[in-house]
């Protein structure tokens, strides 16, 4: 089904707070427990959400792939494509709200380096779908 997705993010870095709201067109489906949402982000790639009530798995089909685990109350190791090769993160997701009748899901996580579990940004983001356009 054709609709408007609105993902907002709050990102607190090295001391810095920096706000994100973006909105595409996405294609929504749902198959059993899982919904899916599929949109292109500003850089034309391909992006993927599959979640239900207890995890998050985000697929950006960059150069190379990049797949991340939100899991509710849990931690998950990732592989980040970064200019200096492939970084192992753990995130750390503390809050994980799905509102299947409002559309909308939430989540707040921390974003640690694997090797010494030492934070590198804390994330509070809000997904939305809607049939109606979002007002920016």
């Amino acid at each position: 089904m054709k609709m408007q997705i609105r993902i907002k993010n709050q990102i607190q870095l090295d001391g810095h707070t920096e706000l994100i709201d973006q909105v595409y067109d996405t294609d929504w489906t749902q198959k059993g427990d899982y919904h899916y949402l599929l949109y292109k982000n500003e850089e034309g790639e391909k992006v993927v959400l599959k979640f239900h009530d207890k995890e998050l798995v985000m697929t950006r089909f960059s150069e190379p792939k990049t797949i991340l685990y939100f899991i509710k109350n849990g931690q998950h190791v990732v592989s980040i494509p970064t200019p200096l090769g492939a970084q192992q993160f753990v995130t750390d997701t503390h809050h994980y709200h799905l509102d299947v009748e409002n559309q909308a899901l939430e989540l707040h996580y921390d974003l640690k380096r694997a090797e010494d579990n030492q934070l590198f940004a804390s994330y509070q983001m809000k997904i939305e779908w809607r049939k109606e356009k979002f007002e920016k």
